[in-house]
């Protein structure tokens, strides 16, 4: 521990535990809204959060890009 309640490992940069401290200070009602505005936005974007399972993400984007791909019928059986 840092002495601040984080782990090293848990990868939070020193930028997000500043702007934890700040978040912190706000009003349940202020965070839940800033929880859901900046969710909304990263997702738009592409961005994960540490709570997300990165597992089922790549089986969705893996499902996604088999969607995409041309349909061959195959000469060879693999195996």
């Amino acid at each position: 521990m840092d002495g601040k309640g984080w782990r090293p490992e848990y990868g939070i940069s020193a930028e997000g535990i500043e702007i934890l401290g700040f978040v912190e200070a706000l009003p349940r009602e202020v965070r839940r809204e800033l929880v859901e505005a900046i969710a909304a936005t990263c997702r738009r974007q592409g961005y994960l959060s540490l709570h997300d399972d990165v597992r089922a993400r790549l089986m969705r984007e893996r499902a996604r890009q088999s969607d995409e791909m041309a349909k061959v019928i195959p000469l060879f059986r693999r195996g």
